[in-house]
């Protein structure tokens, strides 16, 4: 359990189409994501918002060409920093998005730092396409691969090292959109994926648990936790970039991230892809805070459970 957690904003939308997701950490920050851990007893620093180059805030709308590129490079390069910073300190860094290329320097200041260190990834999408099989050329869909040594050097070697983790050591959760040849991508690197229909047939407990074995048979000490928010069914939580038909509920994607601490200690997290724009009612930022917490700041299983039921009938008073 952590007790002590740097936030690390990263309001860039520099991984990809369409924009809005650099509005996440402030919208999170705006909600009182800090006071709501606090009243969890958990000690929280805000290391404020890395540097964003001015002239590509809001990100470049297409392609990857060299200067989208040197960009993110940038970007990645400045939350690594504010990560080793926060991890040489003892805490938790949790870093805020922004697309989901904001991982990649968590990623890399917590591979550098943590002995033994696993991924686990709960996203919609694997995102370990490389720039020959995306259709889209947007970063946010290879972060996965750039962080298993997959992609341009100067992102997969962005503190001097690659692979930042080995492939054995990560595992994808919830996916339900792959493109083919990032599916040839992932068999050839041996990358464990539980796709969303896994989740559904076995339960989140089993599927964790299974997932979680096979990292601890690979010898990981600890896990970055990586949360896309896309995981979620966007017809009930719609405030992502990239949604996908069908997908988990707010209590399940919370009982994930909840046994992955149980099981593991979490070095590192990442909450990423909110996009405000689409969330007109907030709930997608309300689930965000609640996974947050979930993971960083977890509660008896019992309490959640009752609290995931009180949602469920709150939303169903809703609905009629």
């Amino acid at each position: 359990m952590a007790t002590s957690i740097a936030a690390i904003g990263v309001p860039t939308s520099l991984g990809g189409v369409p924009l809005g997701a650099e509005l996440g950490p402030s919208e999170l920050r705006k909600r009182g994501l800090f006071d709501r851990l606090r009243d969890l007893d958990v000690e929280i620093t805000d290391f404020g918002d890395v540097p964003i180059p001015t002239n590509t805030r809001a990100g470049i709308r297409a392609g990857m060409g060299p200067n989208r590129l040197a960009s993110i490079e940038t970007v990645s390069r400045w939350v690594a920093k504010y990560s080793w910073r926060a991890l040489g300190e003892g805490m938790t860094p949790l870093v805020m998005g922004g697309d989901h290329s904001a991982a990649l320097g968590n990623i890399a200041a917590a591979a550098q730092v943590v002995p033994g260190l696993g991924i686990v990834w709960i996203d919609a999408h694997p995102d370990f396409n490389t720039q020959e099989t995306s259709p889209t050329s947007n970063v946010h869909g290879m972060v996965l691969a750039i962080a298993a040594g997959w992609g341009p050097s100067p992102l997969a070697r962005l503190l001097g090292f690659a692979p930042m983790v080995h492939a054995e050591r990560i595992v994808i959760i919830g996916a339900r959109s792959i493109d083919a040849g990032e599916m040839s991508n992932l068999r050839r690197a041996g990358v464990r994926v539980y796709e969303n229909e896994h989740v559904e047939r076995y339960g989140v407990r089993a599927t964790i648990g299974d997932a979680m074995a096979y990292l601890a048979a690979n010898q990981t000490r600890a896990v970055h936790l990586s949360v896309d928010l896309d995981v979620l069914d966007p017809n009930q939580w719609p405030g992502v970039s990239t949604a996908v038909s069908g997908g988990m509920s707010a209590a399940d994607l919370c009982l994930s991230v909840q046994t992955v601490a149980e099981m593991a200690p979490i070095s590192s997290m990442d909450i990423v892809e909110l996009t405000p724009p689409e969330d007109a009612e907030g709930v997608t930022a309300e689930a965000a805070m609640e996974v947050v917490e979930c993971a960083l700041a977890p509660r008896p299983a019992v309490q959640l459970a009752g609290e995931a039921a009180r949602r469920s009938s709150a939303t169903s008073l809703k609905a009629s």
